[in-house]
């Protein structure tokens, strides 16, 4: 792996269509996303969209990360903040309605709904989104985007949670202090995600 350094900063509003074009870009092969969107045309037509509302839903939170080249991006959301709660999440979910045809739109709030349903009780900084331009993976752009958050988790005592959909992401977690604590299959013989979870490391 060749190592790039970049910086890496808080996304402002300015930033929601880079962060939304370089995740929808990530994402395009991702398991899934081709689980829920199942055909490649229609997941590359969709995905800006999908992802700029995820992005417009993460980002009044303070906690979307973008790369100063921004070939790299990262929601999470902070200790004891839902984004979805409340009329965010309703709107959320309407967009996503408008934007894909019904059975994907199922799929679609089905990945959701079922990864909600194993989210751990105790609080934690949730990431919810990490993507890097193809032609600039295995540079360590991703670990650099995990950088600023984890600090603060180690700094402050907070564990960190986020679900893995590929064998080389849950490595990457891995090496961050990440384990996974139970692996799920998506229906219909779906994929399979495994659910991470990262203690604090000792300060």
């Amino acid at each position: 792996m060749t190592q790039t350094t970049v910086t890496v900063a808080r996304a402002t509003a300015v930033d929601v269509p880079a962060v939304a074009n370089v995740l929808a870009r990530a994402f395009q092969d991702d398991p899934v996303f081709a689980w829920s969107l199942p055909d490649p045309d229609r997941r590359r037509a969709c995905l800006p969209a999908v992802f700029t509302a995820f992005t417009e839903l993460y980002l009044p939170h303070g906690e979307t990360y973008v790369t100063g080249d921004r070939a790299g991006a990262a929601l999470w959301a902070p200790t004891n903040i839902d984004p979805f709660d409340g009329e965010p999440g309703e709107a959320f979910g309407a967009q996503v309605a408008e934007l894909l045809e019904e059975d994907e739109s199922q799929r679609f709030l089905t990945v959701g709904e079922l990864f909600g349903e194993h989210h751990p009780v105790q609080p934690w900084a949730y990431l919810q989104l990490i993507g890097v331009e193809p032609d600039h993976q295995r540079r360590g752009l991703g670990s650099q985007l995990l950088a600023p958050v984890l600090a603060r988790c180690d700094a402050t005592g907070t564990p960190a949670y986020l679900e893995a959909g590929t064998v080389d992401n849950r490595r990457l977690y891995q090496r961050h202090g990440f384990e996974a604590i139970e692996e799920i299959t998506l229906p219909d013989n779906g994929p399979p995600v495994w659910l991470m979870w990262r203690e604090p490391a000792a300060t």
